[in-house]
């Protein structure tokens, strides 16, 4: 039987869907496909878990929640709220949603005690960070920043590769790609500052932003700070970071039958 995978979803107001929507005061749940398409060529059922602000306390509904899948994906999106990391909001931070970073924490840490396989991406990697303790820089993008990667590279197609990265030895990251030559796409304006507690850095960018953490000490817990959804039906070898998370998830799924 194929593994399921949960991909959380967030909501947005009619009135950000564009002219199509006449109807305000709507609000729908989205994710973009490239998840659910990555996920099902790597050998996975997702599964798309809506924004439910009713349920941000109920512990035991998450629970239910995550005990009827396989692994979890964190995915990409608006920034993450300053205060979740001792800051403030600075000149260049994004839209925010506290409501969507408390559901998604809570998400994270009922994955992480019942020792659920996870993925997250971009905002979903940030969020790991955040998580075990790390920070953020607000913006890496400003005209004061030296670095001439542009890391929100909205000017090409989403798959194109606008800089490498520079994997570190011995980790999953490492076994995954086998030595090759990598390079990603890079939409985020925003990036680590801090690293987590208990977290190692798996990949850098030639300017020294972190692209990659994981947790040795924990069954499947990789972030990456790139869009490898956007490149994996073009890539191959980004498809090879899905189908590492998917055969472990499955493995793990018939070791506990």
């Amino acid at each position: 039987m194929y593994p399921k995978i949960l991909i959380t979803s967030y909501k947005i107001p009619s009135s950000k869907m564009g002219e199509s929507y006449k109807l305000y005061g709507l609000e729908f749940s989205v994710i973009t496909q490239d998840y659910s398409d990555s996920l099902s060529l790597a050998g996975a059922i997702p599964v798309l878990m809506p924004h439910l602000e009713a349920r941000i306390d109920d512990d035991e509904y998450i629970t239910e929640v995550l005990n009827g899948v396989d692994g979890i994906v964190l995915p990409g999106g608006s920034d993450i709220d300053p205060a979740l990391y001792n800051s403030y909001p600075q000149k260049n931070l994004g839209d925010i949603s506290p409501e969507r970073d408390r559901w998604e924490l809570q998400f994270l840490k009922k994955a992480i005690q019942l020792k659920k396989p996870i993925l997250g991406i971009c905002r979903g990697f940030q969020l790991i960070n955040i998580y075990y303790g790390g920070s953020l820089k607000v913006d890496v993008c400003g005209t004061n920043v030296e670095s001439k990667i542009p890391h929100m590279a909205t000017m090409v197609p989403k798959y194109y590769k606008t800089h490498k990265i520079n994997i570190k030895s011995g980790t999953r990251l490492e076994k995954i790609f086998k030595g090759k030559d990598i390079a990603v796409n890079s939409y985020h304006h925003q990036a680590v500052r801090d690293v987590g507690k208990n977290l190692n850095v798996a990949a850098a960018a030639p300017d020294g932003v972190v692209e990659a953490v994981e947790d040795p000490d924990y069954p499947y817990m990789l972030g990456v700070q790139w869009h490898p959804e956007m490149m994996a039906d073009k890539d191959s070898n980004q498809l090879r970071l899905f189908k590492d998370f998917v055969d472990f998830v499955d493995a793990q799924k018939e070791d506990k039958k």
